[in-house]
């Protein structure tokens, strides 16, 4: 565009900077009407995004008999979680023998695999048991088949202590069962199908180490894990062996609704967490992971019952077991291991998919594009650098400080409420309330900054947000290319709509030119607000209400696309701060609403501890304040001090702690088996046994001496001690249900005499000790296992030997 004198007008003069002069009367409403029906569109599509993401309706009894019936499984549910059954317990024989009774009567060839095993990859303390798994083989039309033709399903059946265990993993292991029978009344599979039922999995995937030791898995093609972390929600795979695009595939047909990601692999991967599928990944099986996730105050507690499991799960957890089966058996689970994948699902109904091999590939189709544009904006001045740049920043301050203000008001509250502490993760009863709260405040945060884009061309806005999302699309495709899929879509479809605003000089549009610029840039957010949505669902199903910071920026990246759209709206600033006011109203509904009563028990813990090293007895709760509960005997304020050596994950971390009656209990006994000395070293095997049939022993020795240590079964060298107990100066070898005792060799310097340090721990308090401090009020529950030291009464002792 020249001026009347032939000259263009310079870069930023006020010629240029004049906002340009709308043509056509009409021209404004029909944007303003284009805008509201894209904005309305895009809502409606998150809300079906996010509504969708469910499973499918349980199936009653009358559901045909090849078909999965959650009705049915519910059946064998019953008598599953009838009560906690954790290892070595009556219980636990009695489900055992339960599943092995129903599978032989559904016609597999069932056996039970017994033996001692460790876990020694998960740090100190080593935690092993005696483990029963059972194995159940539903035999092929055509045989076992060579090495890959079998098909394996894995799930655990022992629970944590306190708890039925009704979805984690009892909804599973009854899942399977029925799963059985509908391969058997469907008339079989072609290769066999063999349903592993695990022992030992909440004390370390015991029995999958003890499964992998003894029987390997070169005999299967992929191996199947079925777990839960909740009472409910959609079952999730969550995770694949690498390799696994074979399976995702198998998955996209096998499951009426598929809910999967490679963003979700990429990150579990690099996360300390485990199951029994980590031995088996470990090993190099071709496998995936699979939980649902919602619910989580019934996990690993007293209210993790068949009351509160929703049966929906149940029946998408069979669902997905039954199609996985058949379209693997049908095309062959065996085969050459594929490449990773890149996928995702779409409304938990399609998943798409396609090899990691085209991310980078597309990923710089797409870079190059965007490059491209931007290069043509600013040769026909419709992009003018300095406010791209300025846009770019606005986007990324937008998403830094959603994060940033979710985070403050999670922190804030918090400071009013030292109580969530009590909670485990201090995950609060009225979630809800307090996701709400932090949704509006990142919608008024991004209201607010797209008032800053005002006065911008819409192609600079439109560049600005698509610049910072092109440089993390390069990022992701070199350091996590599972994960592009987020990014590479919404960006490419983002290209028309910007081409379209950077056509014409200094950006004009024809007289018809923004509504068609505003639908055309539509379709980025409408890609963005599908995948991010149920994403971010998931996400804070997963991480819960403390970590949702995270998930609310990961939310604000994914509605950057809108900024573009926002910024055309009037009255953004009145929006963002009522937005901010409700946001403050709501945050302060949630911690008003906050309490605990017999709805919302608060979890509190006693332990009873006589320490004969020490010469004490005590009681001690790693509770955050004293409750209504052990208030009786810790007074109101306790000392605090670290007991570690009572719990050594906890370290230095403090715990209240009070003087109680020395009661006389018998101490676990210490008793050597054989000692012989070889040359320069001194090979003792001891017996560790607990006098009072308590539910764990823990047995600390000195780590400097020890060349080696072997305890059921397996022996740790110096090196695995060494790296697995991170530098600590002992080393913690502990035992669960077994009453009888464990036995420990150990390799010393001859001449060296073995300090050994050990404690037994019932799982509750004991009659004797629950007259010191009488029953548990209404409103109190045991505190979730694994998140803080449960009430146990502890005995220690330590001798030379």
């Amino acid at each position: 565009m020249t001026s009347a004198s032939g000259t263009r007008p310079r870069a930023g003069s006020e010629a240029e900077s004049r906002p340009v002069q709308e043509t056509g009367a009409r021209r404004p409403r029909r944007t303003g009407y284009t805008l509201f029906a894209v904005l309305a569109f895009l809502a409606v599509l998150g809300t079906l995004s996010v509504s969708t993401l469910s499973p499918p309706a349980a199936r009653g009894t009358v559901a045909p008999a090849s078909e999965f019936s959650a009705a049915r499984a519910t059946g064998h549910l019953r008598e599953i979680a009838r009560a906690p059954h954790p290892v070595g317990t009556a219980e636990h024989t009695r489900v055992r023998e339960y599943i092995v009774a129903t599978a032989t009567e559904l016609g597999a060839d069932v056996r039970v695999q017994s033996g001692g095993a460790v876990q020694a990859g998960m740090g100190s303390p080593f935690a092993s048991a005696t483990v029963h798994n059972v194995i159940a083989r539903l035999p092929g039309r055509e045989g076992a088949g060579g090495p890959g033709e079998a098909l394996l399903l894995v799930a655990h059946y022992d629970s944590v202590p306190g708890s039925p265990g009704a979805a984690d993993n009892g909804a599973a292991a009854a899942s399977m069962l029925e799963t059985l029978r509908a391969v058997e009344a469907s008339g079989g599979t072609r290769h066999d199908v063999v349903f592993l039922f695990t022992d030992g999995e909440e004390l370390g995937a015991l029995g999958a180490e003890l499964f992998v030791r003894e029987e390997g898995v070169e005999a299967y093609g992929a191996v199947l894990n079925w777990e839960a972390r909740g009472s409910g929600g959609p079952v999730v795979t969550f995770e694949t062996a690498q390799g696994g695009l074979p399976l995702v595939k198998a998955l996209a047909t096998a499951s009426s609704r598929p809910v999967a990601n490679s963003l979700a692999y990429e990150v579990y991967k690099r996360l300390p967490n485990d199951s029994d599928f980590t031995v088996f990944r470990g090993h190099g099986a071709i496998g995936m992971n699979s939980a649902f996730i919602d619910g989580f105050h019934a996990y690993h507690s007293a209210s993790d019952t068949i009351e509160q499991l929703d049966k929906d799960s149940v029946q998408h957890h069979g669902e997905t077991m039954l199609g996985m089966v058949r379209v693997l058996d049908t095309a062959g689970p065996g085969g050459p291991r594929g490449e990773d994948g890149v996928y995702f699902d779409l409304f938990a109904r399609l998943l798409v998919h396609y090899p990691v091999s085209w991310a980078a590939p597309l990923a710089g189709l797409t870079v190059t594009g965007l490059a491209a544009l931007l290069w043509l904006g600013i040769r026909r001045a419709a992009l003018r650098p300095r406010k791209v740049l300025r846009a770019a920043g606005t986007a990324l301050g937008a998403v830094l400080a959603a994060g940033v203000l979710v985070h403050g008001m999670w922190t804030a509250a918090l400071l009013l409420l030292p109580n969530l502490a009590a909670l485990p993760l201090s995950e609060p009863y009225n979630r809800g309330w307090f996701l709400t709260a932090f949704a509006v405040a990142a919608g008024a945060v991004l209201l607010a900054f797209a008032r800053l884009l005002r006065g911008l061309r819409p192609a600079e806005t439109a560049a600005g947000v698509l610049v910072p999302t092109g440089l993390l699309l390069a990022v992701l495709a070199a350091l996590l290319p599972g994960a592009t899929y987020l990014v590479q879509w919404p960006l490419l479809v983002s290209l028309p709509a910007l081409w379209w605003a950077c056509r014409g000089s200094r950006g004009n549009d024809p007289a018809w030119g923004e509504p068609v610029g505003v639908v055309l840039w539509g379709f980025g957010p409408a890609v963005a607000v599908v995948l991010f949505a149920p994403l971010t669902v998931i996400l804070l199903a997963a991480v819960g209400v403390p970590l949702a910071a995270a998930a609310f920026a990961l939310a604000a990246f994914g509605a950057l696309w809108l900024l573009p759209l926002s910024a055309r709206l009037t009255g953004t600033g009145r929006s963002a701060v009522v937005a901010a006011a409700v946001a403050l109203g709501l945050l302060t509904v949630s911690v008003l609403g906050h309490g605990f009563d017999a709805e919302r028990p608060r979890p509190e813990s006693l332990l009873y501890v006589r320490d004969e090293v020490e010469g004490t007895a005590l009681w001690f709760s790693a509770d955050p304040a004293p409750g209504d509960w052990n208030r009786e005997v810790l007074g109101e304020n306790p000392r605090r001090a670290p007991v570690k050596e009572y719990f050594p994950p906890r370290g230095d971390e403090p715990a209240m702690i009070a003087d109680a009656p020395a009661l006389d209990l018998p101490a676990p006994t210490v008793d050597v088996v054989e000692d012989a000395t070889h040359g320069k070293t001194r090979t003792v095997r001891f017996r560790v046994a607990s006098q009072r049939a308590a539910w764990r022993l823990s047995v600390h020795l000195p780590r400097a001496p020890l060349a080696a240590c072997t305890t059921a079964g397996t022996r740790l060298g110096r090196k695995v001690l060494a790296e697995q107990s991170k530098g600590a100066a002992d080393i913690v070898l502990e035992q669960y249900g077994d009453t009888n005792g464990f036995d420990i060799s150990c390799d010393i310097p001859a001449g060296t005499r073995l300090e050994v340090d050990v404690a037994d721990y019932t799982f509750g308090l004991t009659p004797e000790v629950r007259e010191l401090v009488g029953p548990r009020p209404r409103g109190t529950v045991p505190v979730s296992y694994g998140f803080a030291p449960e009430d146990s009464v502890i005995v220690r002792r330590a001798e030379g030997i």
